[in-house]
């Protein structure tokens, strides 16, 4: 009987068997031979040609967005001389990796671990315990006790004493008294009710003991070990822009644009019918690279998506003044840094 994915405890941030990244023990995933399935060679991508924009749709779409901006004059829209319109196309490749990770990590607990339904004596590797994400490219962890991994030994703070030196008085039972001093009363010093005189007063914390019980056994002296189990979920992000190199590239995040081609898999193959031949080198270097990238991980599945963003790059003169401006996206956006023609406005 496998031990069921309803059987894992979600932890939180400061519970004792999380800790930190770096105690846990990574565990490579074991190697499987998937092959990238061809529907890339099955399904071209779409060809896209770019919109030419008329110099009458340039002005009514350039005066659009200065009457949004409350600052901006419209003067040099109307009076502005485009010298030239280009139109062309930018792509927008992106892809995405959903990854498994597995780590271990020696734990500990007050109590016995239960729940856990297997066999006598049948232990688990890292790598058997079946665990399945909500969701694809859903980052999420979830955390197990390994199966028949427990085992009672000596509490580690206290050396199986129960009892751990109070960090107040550090073990002598003694503080110093809080009161230094008494009010005078009729001309004569009363003697301190906590000290009577000695300066000195017994610890509260440990009852003027000197220690206290453990806390992690909680005056046990044992503890119940056992081998924590992380499961971890994770999407890696890469993206590629294929572009002139003097659009600012800053735009595309806000940009709206045409998916021309999309494919989950659980192993891509790179785009390769592209007419754009650095869209099909950037999907080969990227898709390759994912495939090597986490060597101690498991990919699960893999998705990519290639955008067609329409840009119009306008030249024009205006007075002594030569400049440039874009109109790009579906719903022609403009990019127009350093607008000349700003109203004053008075204090």
């Amino acid at each position: 009987m496998w031990w069921s994915e309803d059987s894992h405890n979600e932890k939180e941030p400061n519970d004792s068997t999380c800790g930190d990244r770096h105690d846990w023990t990574y565990i490579p995933a074991p190697r499987v031979v998937k092959k990238p399935d061809n529907y890339e060679q099955q399904n071209p991508v779409e060809v896209v040609t770019p919109d030419v924009l008329s110099e009458g749709e340039v002005r009514r779409t350039l005066m659009a967005w200065v009457r949004r901006k409350l600052r901006y004059k419209n003067e040099l829209v109307r009076k502005m001389e485009i010298t030239e319109i280009m139109p062309s196309i930018i792509f927008y490749y992106v892809l995405d990796t959903f990854i498994e990770q597995r780590a271990l990590k020696f734990s500990y607990q007050e109590n016995p671990v239960l729940g856990t339904a297997l066999p006598p004596n049948r232990k688990l590797k890292a790598w058997e315990v079946q665990c399945f994400p909500v969701k694809h490219f859903q980052d999420e962890t979830k955390h197990f006790h390994m199966p028949n991994s427990d085992k009672k030994g000596m509490c580690n703070s206290c050396y199986g004493r129960g009892l751990v030196l109070c960090a107040r008085c550090w073990g002598s039972g003694e503080i110093d008294c809080r009161k230094v001093s008494s009010p005078e009363r009729g001309g004569m010093m009363s003697l301190c009710p906590e000290c009577t005189g000695n300066n000195t007063a017994d610890c509260e914390k440990c009852s003027a003991i000197g220690h206290i019980p453990c806390l992690r056994c909680s005056g046990k002296g044992r503890v119940w070990y056992f081998t924590n189990l992380k499961v971890e979920y994770l999407t890696h992000h890469r993206y590629k822009l294929i572009a002139d190199e003097d659009f600012p590239t800053s735009a595309v995040q806000k940009a709206h644009g045409l998916v021309i081609h999309e494919h989950t898999a659980e192993l891509l193959t790179p785009i390769s019918t592209c007419r754009e031949e650095e869209v099909n080198l950037a999907s080969q270097h990227l898709v390759e690279e994912s495939h090597f990238a986490w060597p101690d991980s498991r990919i699960l599945r893999q998705k990519h998506k290639l955008m067609a963003i329409p840009v119009t790059k306008v030249l024009f003169n205006w007075e002594d003044l030569s400049g440039r401006f874009w109109i790009y996206g579906t719903k022609r956006q403009v990019y127009f840094k350093n607008y000349p023609l700003k109203k004053v406005c008075w204090p």
